[in-house]
């Protein structure tokens, strides 16, 4: 339950950058679309764009799925479900959601992360050899 809860909360943490969550929008608004089509909504480059499809693909906000030459993507309903739980339970009456008991302390936490974001540039020097 506890894994379950920092992967929920974490979540979003991605979609409170207000980009991300127009992407999501005109995703929504389209059911599977590509690139190309998202772009057209936005001022904003192309890389821009991949980076926060990435960081929504790598949490599993989005799915994407080849089609030819082109990536189609789409909203994944099961992650964002969960998430629309989360918020629906903090609107019953006498229901609590907190979140579990944090055995780390700050700096364990730091460190964890700087050593997944270490593992993250690893892998990805290894994809681009």
């Amino acid at each position: 339950m506890a894994a379950q809860f920092e992967i929920l909360m974490h979540r979003l943490s991605i979609l409170a950058e207000p980009m991300r969550l127009d992407i999501l929008a005109v995703i929504s608004s389209s059911g599977t679309c590509c690139a190309s089509d998202i772009l057209a909504h936005f001022d904003i480059t192309q890389p821009t764009l991949s980076h926060h499809m990435s960081v929504l693909i790598e949490n599993e906000i989005v799915t994407a799925v080849k089609s030819g030459r082109f990536m189609q993507y789409s909203i994944n309903k099961k992650a964002v479900g969960e998430l629309k739980q989360v918020l629906d339970a903090l609107c019953e009456d006498n229901v609590a959601v907190a979140p579990p008991v944090k055995t780390e302390n700050a700096s364990e936490d730091k460190n964890r992360k700087k050593k997944k974001k270490s593992e993250k540039k690893k892998k990805d020097k290894k994809k681009k050899k």
